[in-house]
């Protein structure tokens, strides 16, 4: 067995390879398939020994075995906190087009954590509030490709680019700090970063323990 990775993203990320879930239906399928039926009697001979969890499923469906319980941590946050799944899913499946699904709840609960944390947004005007929400999105953008925190941060051009080219919002660059765009930024940051971390202090215990584990057993 492979030690897990460190990094919940990361882990996030190889929990949802191809692999793992298909082994996930099959132990799912097994468990359904072991559950005693009432008033009959189980007929037919016992599956061979020799077919393990590694060969059913397919081809493949051991693939990255060790990340199952990481993947039921993920499974049972969707039921338990749906927001939370979101923000993880949209922060770790980057490379993929389904974490595109979760942008929309991700960030109308940053906005509405924004909202929160700020008495002035009733009297903002429509434009300003229209800048707010752009920046949500730009901050999402920049926060969700930095997966290692190895990236250098956007720069007011880069920002106010990514509102213009992909928003359809104008910024204007030269007035970042007089416009208090840097003070909007920080908060959007703040949020994410909140809610990152309450949706991987699971991940991050189940890492702990399964690397624990197999520390163990070595």
């Amino acid at each position: 067995m492979k030690y897990l990775a460190n990094n919940p993203r990361e882990a996030w990320a190889m929990a949802f390879e191809s692999g793992i879930r298909t082994q996930a239906m099959v132990d799912l399928a097994e468990m359904q398939q072991a559950q005693p039926k009432r008033g009959r009697k189980a007929k037919g001979p016992v599956a061979p020994a020799q077919e393990t969890r590694v060969n059913k499923g397919g081809a493949g469906a051991a693939h990255g075995i060790e990340y199952i319980a990481v993947y039921s941590a993920i499974k049972r946050m969707e039921h338990d906190s749906p927001l939370l799944a979101a923000v993880g899913h949209w922060l770790s499946l980057a490379d993929t087009g389904a974490a595109n699904q979760y942008l929309d709840d991700v960030a109308e609960a940053i906005l509405v954590s924004y909202i929160a944390k700020t008495p002035e947004w009733y009297s903002y005007r429509s434009a300003r509030k229209e800048r707010v929400e752009a920046l949500i999105q730009a901050r999402m953008m920049q926060d969700r490709n930095d997966m290692d925190g190895s990236r250098p941060l956007w720069q007011p051009k880069e920002v106010c680019f990514y509102c213009r080219e992909f928003m359809g919002v104008k910024i204007v660059s030269t007035n970042w700090k007089q416009d208090g765009w840097d003070k909007t930024w920080s908060i959007i940051g703040d949020i994410i970063a909140g809610l990152e971390n309450e949706a991987m202090k699971p991940i991050c215990k189940v890492i702990r323990q399964t690397n624990r584990l197999y520390r163990e057993a070595a």
